[in-house]
């Protein structure tokens, strides 16, 4: 990738499966399993991803470790 093309994305707040510990987006439906979460409970455990690769970072970082994407 020339310096020219930046593959930009965002940080992704996302609930982790239950089920599988894959992670659910806004639609509700695991990435991972399938598994669908029809309700949000007070337990629930959160991780930040990142929107082009769905890999799990931290919530602080300016580009993602896994995919090179710049949060900039």
């Amino acid at each position: 990738m020339s310096e020219e093309e930046v593959n930009t994305g965002y940080i992704e707040l996302v609930t982790e499966c239950p089920f599988c510990g894959g992670v659910i987006p806004d639609d509700f439906e695991c990435i991972k399993c399938g598994a669908e979460l029809l309700e949000e409970r007070e337990d629930e455990k959160h991780r930040y991803v990142c929107s082009i690769c769905r890999k799990v970072i931290d919530e602080d970082v300016i580009s993602c470790p896994h995919c090179d994407a710049s949060f900039v």
